[in-house]
C-alpha cells in the first residue's frame, strides 16, 4: 500500500461482522466505509468464500449469497479459529488462521481505495472483543503479509475503543460518568466510564456489570414476548443506573434491533443523552488511530483498563553528563502491546538500573540487572540490546543481549534476563 500515508483507520473485527471507518478530510470525524453506496449498510459479514468453479476467493455478503446458491464454500468463524489456532480445510487444502485473516483483511482494506484512491494508511487500529495472544499474533502476522507492520498498526479491546469514542465527543457528553449497554449473542452487559478529576492526567476506568443471566440473546431469537423483554431490560437499566450520575448512555449490539427496545430506551433519556448505533467500536478505534498518529486531543486522560499496565518502567542512564530515565513501558499501555527495543553503549558500567514508578501510589521500586561475564574489552566498545515485554499485566521481562561492536569486537552472544512484578 503506497501513497501519502495519511489515512487514519479503525477496524472492528468480530466473529460475526466487521466494520471499517476512516477519518474524513471533510468532517474531521470518523466515517463508516460501506460495501456499497448504501451508507446504512456498514456491517460486513466476517466470512470468506471459495468459488466452486474457479477457486476464486470472495468475502462478506458476496460469499454468503453465493454459498446459499451452492456456488462457493463458505468459511465462517474466522476470528474464533484465529484465537484457537484452528486450521480450515477447503477442497482438500489446509489453510492456517493467519492465512484466512490475511485474505479477509486485504479485501476489507481495499474498500479504502474506492474512497481514497491516492492515499495509504498512516495508522490502523483494529479493535477486538477479547484480545487473546493467539488472536493478536495471527492478526499482526496477517497485516505484515499485506505490508502493514507494527509501526502502523495497533490492536486494542472494545473497552479501549469505548473510552476513545466517549472521550472524543463534546465535553458536555462526559461532564459526568458515561454508560454503555451492549447486547449481542453473548448477552447483555453494562460498562460505565468513571473519571477521576483529582489526578493529572485524569485517570479513566471502565466498570463492567454482566446481566446475561437476566436477559439473553436467545430470548430475542426465540421470539419471546417483546413486552416482557422490555420490562426485564427496564428493570436491569434502573438497577445499573441507580444513584449514578450519568451524562450520556450509548446503546449498541444487534440485540437492540427491532421495535421492542424503542419504548424502554426512551425512558433512559430522562436527564441524560442516549445514542443508539452499531459503529461505536470502529469509530473509537479510528479516534485511537488519531491519538497514536500524534494528532490526538486526549493527552489529559489516562485510561487504566483491566489489560493496562499500572506503572511506568524506565531505564536509568547517564547521558550527556546527566541522569535520564528512558521510558521502556508507559502506564496505560496494554500489556500485550509493550514491545520496546533499544540499543545502548555502556560507559564503564556492568549493571543496568530499572525504575518502576506507580503514578497512582506515588511509589518507586528499583531493580538491578548485573551483567555478569560481560566481555573484557576497551571502554565503549560494547553495544547492548535491551528488549522489554510483559507476560501479563503485572509480570515484566527485561532481556539484555551483547550485540558486539563491529567486526573488531564480535558479540559474545551473552544474554541476561530479569523478570519482576510491577
Amino acid at each position: 500500500m503506497s501513497g501519502k500515508g495519511t489515512l487514519l483507520v479503525g477496524l472492528d473485527l468480530c466473529n460475526d461482522f466487521t466494520q471499517i471507518s476512516c477519518f474524513s478530510n471533510i468532517t474531521y470525524e470518523p466515517e463508516s466505509i460501506c460495501l456499497t453506496e448504501d451508507k446504512s449498510k456498514y456491517l460486513i459479514p466476517t466470512m470468506l468464500g471459495v468459488k466452486v468453479d474457479n477457486r476464486e476467493w470472495i468475502f462478506g455478503e458476496a460469499a454468503v449469497e453465493m454459498a446459499k446458491k451452492g456456488k462457493c464454500v463458505l468459511i465462517e468463524n474466522i476470528i474464533e479459529k484465529a484465537a484457537n489456532q484452528e486450521e480450515t480445510t477447503v477442497f482438500d487444502v489446509k489453510y492456517s488462521p493467519e492465512f484466512l485473516l490475511e485474505k479477509f483483511l486485504k479485501k476489507v482494506l481495499t474498500l479504502l481505495k474506492r474512497e481514497y484512491p491516492n492515499d495509504s494508511i498512516c495508522k490502523l487500529v483494529i479493535t477486538v472483543e477479547n484480545p487473546q495472544l493467539s488472536l493478536l499474533k495471527n492478526i499482526y502476522g496477517a497485516l505484515e503479509k499485506i505490508g502493514i507492520n507494527k509501526d502502523r498498526a495497533s490492536i486494542q479491546s472494545h473497552k479501549q475503543s469505548y473510552f476513545y469514542y466517549a472521550l472524543s465527543q463534546k465535553k458536555e457528553l462526559w461532564m459526568n460518568d458515561v454508560g454503555l449497554f451492549e447486547f449481542n449473542e453473548e448477552g447483555l452487559s453494562y460498562y460505565q466510564i468513571a473519571l477521576n478529576r483529582k489526578t493529572s492526567p485524569m485517570v479513566v476506568s471502565v466498570h463492567e456489570k454482566n446481566f446475561s443471566d437476566n436477559l439473553s440473546y436467545n430470548m430475542i431469537r426465540n421470539h419471546e414476548d417483546k413486552k416482557h423483554i422490555g420490562e426485564i431490560f427496564d428493570t436491569i437499566s434502573k438497577r445499573a443506573l441507580y444513584k449514578q450520575v450519568i451524562s450520556t448512555i450509548y446503546v449498541t449490539g444487534k440485540g437492540f434491533d427491532g421495535d421492542w427496545s424503542e419504548k424502554v430506551l426512551k425512558s433512559l433519556c430522562v436527564g441524560r443523552r442516549v445514542f443508539l448505533g452499531q459503529n461505536l467500536y470502529t469509530k473509537g478505534a479510528c479516534y485511537a488511530a488519531r491519538e497514536y498518529s500524534g494528532k490526538g486531543k486526549l493527552e489529559s486522560f489516562l485510561f487504566l483498563g483491566e489489560e493496562m499496565i499500572q506503572s511506568d518502567v524506565m531505564l536509568r542512564l547517564y547521558h550527556n553528563a546527566k541522569l535520564e530515565d528512558v521510558m521502556l513501558a508507559k502506564t496505560g499501555t496494554p500489556w500485550y502491546e509493550v514491545r520496546k527495543d533499544i540499543r545502548l553503549i555502556p560507559d564503564n558500567e556492568n549493571e543496568l538500573e530499572i525504575v518502576v514508578q506507580n503514578l497512582m501510589k506515588r511509589t518507586k521500586v528499583r531493580h538491578l540487572i548485573t551483567l555478569d561475564g560481560l566481555r573484557n574489552s576497551p571502554n565503549r566498545t560494547v553495544k547492548l540490546q535491551v528488549k522489554v515485554r510483559f507476560l501479563d499485566i503485572t509480570t515484566c521481562v527485561v532481556k539484555v543481549k551483547d550485540c558486539g561492536f563491529g567486526e573488531f569486537y564480535p558479540s559474545s552472544n551473552r544474554i541476561w534476563e530479569k523478570t519482576f512484578t510491577i
